[in-house]
Formats: C-alpha cells, sequence, structure tokens
C-alpha cells in the first residue's frame, strides 16, 4: 500500500511538471504590468484593442512616448468636437468612491 501511494504522487507530480509549464504560457509574466490606457471609458473595445496593438508594435521607448502623447491629444480633443462629453480626467485626479474614505 505505501508503494502505491508513492507512485500515485510520483505521477502527479510528473504530470504536474508537465501540464503547469504549458499552461502558463497563454498567460503574461507576471512581472509584466499592463498599462491603463488614457481615457480608456470613452473609447471602444475596437479602439482600446488597437491602442494596444499599435503599443506591442511600437519597438522603442520613444515610439511608444509618442503614440502615447498623440492618443492623448486625441482624447483630449473628442469633447471638443462632439461638445457633449466632459473631458478626460487622469485616474490620480479622480475621486475614489467606496470604503475607506
Amino acid at each position: 500500500m505505501r508503494k502505491n501511494i508513492g507512485t500515485i504522487w510520483a505521477t502527479i507530480a510528473a504530470a504536474l511538471c508537465v501540464v503547469v509549464p504549458a499552461h502558463a504560457q497563454n498567460f503574461p509574466a507576471a512581472t509584466e504590468q499592463r498599462e491603463l490606457i488614457y481615457c480608456a471609458d470613452k473609447m471602444t473595445h475596437e479602439e482600446r484593442e488597437a491602442y494596444r496593438a499599435s503599443m506591442r508594435a511600437a519597438r522603442s521607448a520613444e515610439e511608444k512616448a509618442a503614440l502615447r502623447q498623440a492618443h492623448q491629444q486625441e482624447m483630449q480633443a473628442r469633447p471638443r468636437q462632439r461638445g457633449d462629453e466632459a473631458p478626460c480626467e487622469p485616474l490620480r485626479l479622480r475621486s475614489r468612491g467606496g470604503r475607506g474614505q
């Protein structure tokens, strides 16, 4: 009986060594932080995905900074064009609701 339990645990451990690394490839690295998109709540899903794709395609930090700057200017111009939306505020300036205030 003792040998059977040891064999079962060895089989489970071997299976985990194969399954876990293959499963982990589908998720971003834990150290990789996801960037908050300026005015994301005023964008459609397709616009957010296009922005993320352009950021992934940028090769240098300077290109990413230029994309961010162009995006912010575009999002700040939207309320002026439509005339009915409030401009975006950076997340750090928004009031926070909920507990602990």
